[in-house]
């Protein structure tokens, strides 16, 4: 799947699954960025997230 910026997604921080919005992407290694807060924000692998269903 295609992120983009801005999208909603699902995504483990740890071991809790919580919603996180994709702030940038890499795009030589076409990983993704997710911000969960002010301070919180990892690297994921596309096959890692799925988009939020509310």
């Amino acid at each position: 799947m295609i992120f983009k910026i801005g999208d909603q997604v699902y995504a483990k921080l740890g071991t809790m699954p919580v919603v996180g919005t994709v702030v940038s992407i890499d795009e030589n290694t076409g990983r993704v960025l997710v911000r969960f807060s002010a301070v919180q924000q990892d690297w994921y692998d596309p096959g890692d997230i799925r988009p939020f269903e509310p």
